[in-house]
């Protein structure tokens, strides 16, 4: 079993997961991290066991530290550091259509610069590394960014009133199947159940699993069933009621009928 520390860094509560080999960490506390690439800092968002086999492309080794007094007023003045940068980057690049800068970060040694974008074009980045090398001097790297990330960065309310999900406390964001918006008898083709991002909401996925396991108990849509009427065909259910819209194959009515499910054999 291998011990699995998964770390937040600064921008984007971006998670990356680590080997470690020897130490002790607590939750929510400040590391510094030395890795193969990248010297860095984040909080400890999770601690975990998996076996050998399970260990994907994206992990990683690295040698850990609790971070120190002098480490969290180091990243104090990084981060008004980057502050500064963020503005000459964003000036640098403002002729640039299509590509919007949304945040940069710098490695715990400041050798290396995360710039984080958006944009709807592919980009020639020879153009703008050239731009920003001359002035930063400093190995620069861009990451871009989704839709949902952008939503997660800015904020926003829902329909629900609230802030957004993602803004709060989602860690990253959902992905909704077409399986799960089938389930909850959604139509996709409106904008009615889209978050701010222009994507389907994230929240969709947490009832998931209640509808999922009431459709198990329901007939499906197109089968036969025997009613207390005679036999009918299942035009629609209802997860929530148990209810089921049917159509009476004896023609004895051309109105559908409804019928709880326990009223069914099938």
């Amino acid at each position: 079993m291998l011990k699995i520390l998964s770390v937040q860094s600064r921008i984007f509560n971006r998670i990356s997961k680590f080997i470690i080999k020897s130490g002790d960490y607590i939750l929510n506390k400040f590391v510094v991290f030395n890795c193969s690439d990248e010297i860095g800092f984040g909080k400890v968002v999770s601690i975990e066991l998996i076996k050998n086999f399970e260990v994907t492309v994206d992990i990683r080794e690295a040698n850990f530290r609790i971070a120190t007094d002098k480490d969290l007023n180091k990243i104090k003045k990084l981060e008004k550091y980057e502050k500064e940068i963020l503005k000459i980057s964003k000036k640098q690049v403002n002729n640039i259509t299509n590509f919007k800068i949304l945040d940069l970060e710098y490695s715990f040694d400041r050798k290396k610069l995360y710039i984080y974008f958006s944009s709807d074009e592919r980009v020639d980045f020879k153009i703008i590394l050239r731009q920003l090398y001359k002035i930063l001097k400093v190995w620069i790297e861009f990451r871009q960014v989704s839709v949902r990330d952008v939503a997660k960065f800015f904020g926003g309310v829902g329909i629900c009133g609230r802030d957004i999900c993602c803004k709060t406390f989602l860690s990253s964001p959902k992905k909704i199947s077409a399986l799960s918006v089938a389930n909850q008898n959604i139509y996709v083709g409106g904008t009615k159940f889209c978050g701010i991002c222009g994507r389907l909401m994230c929240c969709l996925e947490y009832e998931d699993k209640m509808y999922s396991k009431s459709l198990e108990n329901l007939p499906n849509i197109g089968q036969t069933v025997k009613t207390s009427n005679g036999l009918a065909l299942v035009l629609g259910v209802d997860a929530i009621s148990c209810k089921v819209k049917v159509q009476m194959l004896d023609e004895s009515t051309d109105e559908p009928l409804l019928f709880k499910v326990s009223e069914l054999s099938y």
